[in-house]
């Protein structure tokens, strides 16, 4: 895997001024620093641009921002993938925020994965909690469960919004088409790499949930 950093902490927004700081707070309180902030703007006409200038001069952790044209989510993410300068790929929607160890656990659970394993592996994933400290939908099965996507959710009947990593290498090779227009369904891609690699599943909490309607399992493939 290629990547000068552990981390790419990655953002799509639109119109989200009034939200971003709450993920920015969260990623200034990260106990692991070995990150990455890339923020792709999907064509904001609020004052994302200048508050993102703002941060990136007060941060002690790189920060790019990069705006395009409105063209769905799906393109920004891929657009992140790009430019992502770490080995792992973190989605942090712009209504999410994550707890102060999310990266350090994240890399603990890596890391438990045997070495002569990993290539399976794309990544690990946990749980989503609201404020008030209520999961979001259901927790996994056991407290570590190596499964994949499609299987969490038919065969272990795993509901709800999910929070994880992905290797970076992996999206490079599984890209979001283009040219289905605006809106693809994120599970189109997360799928595609269920069928090849396995992830770690663990019953902790990584992140807390704002206000999107993803489906299961969404951000972590």
């Amino acid at each position: 895997m290629r990547g000068k950093l552990t981390f790419t902490v990655f953002t799509p927004t639109f119109n989200r001024a009034h939200l971003l700081g709450r993920a920015f707070r969260s990623l200034k309180e990260q106990t692991f620093r070995d990150f990455e902030w890339v923020i792709v703007d999907d064509g904001s006409t609020d004052e994302t641009r200048d508050m993102v200038s703002h941060w990136i001069k007060e941060a002690n952790f790189p920060i790019a921002y990069i705006w395009q044209p409105n063209s769905g989510k799906h393109v920004a993410i891929n657009r992140g993938v790009e430019l992502a300068n770490g080995k792992f790929f973190v989605i942090l929607d712009s209504d999410d925020w994550l707890v102060p160890t999310a990266l350090e656990r994240l890399l603990y659970w890596w890391e438990s994965i045997p070495l002569q394993l990993r290539e399976k592996y794309t990544g690990v994933a946990g749980l989503c909690s609201h404020p008030s400290g209520e999961i979001v939908g259901s927790p996994f099965p056991a407290p570590v469960i190596d499964s994949n996507a499609i299987e969490i959710r038919t065969k272990y009947r795993v509901k709800g919004d999910k929070f994880g990593m992905n290797r970076t290498d992996v999206l490079k090779e599984f890209p979001f088409p283009e040219n289905l227009g605006k809106f693809v369904t994120e599970s189109l891609v997360w799928n595609r790499i269920a069928r090849k690699y396995i992830t770690r599943f663990v019953n902790e909490v990584f992140a807390y949930n704002g206000i999107s309607t993803r489906g299961i399992i969404s951000s972590v493939g």
